[in-house]
């Protein structure tokens, strides 16, 4: 019953929420919200590249291990 309660008053919320939400909104788009996105997109590919480019030993370390012919054979006999 506890569970009900909570659901029927959410509900309730989200009912109000919507009636006493406008029906339509209207957005501006200044002329540099563009440039800023791009300047996003720009500072997270520079971010991964410095982060590639530090830890690339690591990653390569990582990439490159395979088991070794060394430790099969030790496991045979």
């Amino acid at each position: 019953m506890k569970h009900f309660k909570n659901f029927l008053t959410a509900l309730g919320l989200i009912a109000l929420f919507c009636f006493m939400a406008p029906n339509r909104l209207y957005g501006y788009l200044d002329a540099g919200t563009g440039s800023y996105m791009v300047q996003i997109i720009i500072a997270f590919a520079a971010g991964g590249a410095f982060a590639i480019k530090i830890f690339w030993r690591r990653i390569y370390a990582f990439i490159k291990r395979t088991p070794s012919k060394n430790k099969d054979e030790q496991n045979k006999k």
